[in-house]
């Protein structure tokens, strides 16, 4: 399945619920453990010619990932990443398909103390390009590793199913971390 820019914007925007065990869930509670790995199905009764799906991952060095899927089948296409504590390197290409905001990051090397957000851009690998949280929309540009961590990788995963238009309600436990 191949899909334009356009059509990523309009993915990213649709309503979507999380599915369960064949259920469209209208609340879940996530309770955090560590190190926190979750995968939800999310559907949209708006088009529901696409399933998508929403990943949470992090590692035990507090590298934190959240990823959004379009499915197709067996296949699956990124849409949109969020990565803290985590390197990349974009490409140095820049195609007619690249919307001006990558122009500037062409071949720009992430380290991992630069967060940064991915996007599908047609006609490259998928999420191989991103841009500096900081010159992005995500309101949560940075997260600490002091007592507080929990908290903001807790509105993280919130701001994250906001940005992926997410309605079902979700509850974070914070107290198991």
């Amino acid at each position: 399945m191949k899909i334009s820019n356009e059509q990523a914007e309009y993915l990213l925007k649709l309503p979507k619920k999380i599915v369960k065990n064949s259920q469209i869930l209208e609340k879940l509670t996530i309770s955090q453990k560590f190190p926190l790995n979750e995968k939800f199905e999310l559907l949209s009764d708006k088009d529901d010619d696409f399933t998508f799906l929403f990943e949470i991952s992090q590692s035990k060095k507090h590298s934190i990932r959240l990823n959004f899927h379009c499915q197709e089948n067996e296949s699956k296409i990124g849409l949109l990443r969020v990565d803290y504590n985590s390197g990349h390197k974009n490409p140095e290409s820049i195609s007619p398909f690249l919307p001006e905001k990558f122009h500037a990051f062409a071949g720009k090397e992430f380290t991992n103390k630069e967060h940064h957000v991915h996007y599908h851009i047609d006609g490259y690998k998928p999420l191989a390009w991103a841009i500096p949280i900081i010159n992005d929309d995500f309101k949560i540009k940075e997260i600490s590793e002091d007592d507080d961590f929990n908290g903001t990788f807790a509105e993280i995963i919130l701001q994250f199913a906001k940005t992926i238009n997410i309605e079902t309600a979700i509850t974070i436990n914070k107290q198991l971390l």
